[in-house]
């Protein structure tokens, strides 16, 4: 088993899910897309394919040249079975690689709960409410055939795909990472700031528990 994580940008790596797979000695490798802005997918030796987030759209080809590339890859990882778990940004990719629409809707940055909608083998270990991050702008409809795993506020928060999985949100997160983004943030007031730390604590274990379900439930795909 390999693991092949695409990154889009310095601060947002794959957190606990690193840990995790430290702990079980399973082999990952990072493809940081920003380094380059370009990439070459031919040579790539993987199982599991992680696609992570960024604050970039999908949409945004004319400003990310490698967008284009990356959705054509993930299409075909999607289409030839092999198990792929996009978050965030990756969730959306995931989407619109399936040919569904991305576009900006509803901002959502901190702590949400979201709500189970149909069983699945993939989260039949997960709650039926639970606490997740969240960090986005965009919205997705979703793919042709997908199953609609979970729903909030924003409805389309997760999704199945054959062994493709999207998550809108982010339980992978740790506190040095979540501290570091909500501190970065221009557009939050210091009392939203304060108040998204703040509950760190009561949330972070709960949260993480659940990615470590998530994560084993996908490796065994």
């Amino acid at each position: 088993m390999r693991v092949l994580a695409v990154q889009h940008v310095p601060n947002e790596p794959m957190g606990l899910i690193e840990d995790i797979l430290e702990r079980k000695s399973i082999d990952f490798e990072y493809l940081r897309i920003y380094e380059t802005n370009e990439v070459n997918f031919e040579k790539l030796n993987f199982t599991h394919l992680i696609v992570m987030g960024g604050p970039m759209g999908v949409y945004e080809e004319s400003n990310f040249s490698f967008l284009r590339q990356e959705k054509a890859f993930i299409r075909d990882v999607v289409l030839e079975n092999l198990p792929v778990l996009g978050i965030c940004l990756g969730s959306q990719l995931i989407a619109s690689a399936l040919g569904k629409d991305v576009y900006p809707f509803k901002t959502e940055i901190g702590w949400y709960v979201v709500k189970k909608e149909e069983q699945d083998h993939t989260t039949d270990r997960l709650p039926s409410e639970m606490i997740t991050f969240q960090w986005h702008n965009d919205t997705f409809d979703l793919p042709e055939g997908a199953k609609l795993l979970y729903s909030g506020d924003v409805k389309n928060q997760a999704f199945r795909f054959r062994n493709a999985l999207g998550l809108q949100f982010h339980l992978e997160v740790t506190p040095p990472l979540i501290e570091n983004w909500v501190k970065s943030e221009d557009t939050l007031s210091n009392t939203e700031k304060k108040t998204i730390i703040e509950k760190i604590p009561e949330n972070i274990d709960f949260l993480n528990d659940n990615c470590e379900r998530l994560l084993d439930a996908f490796l065994n795909l």
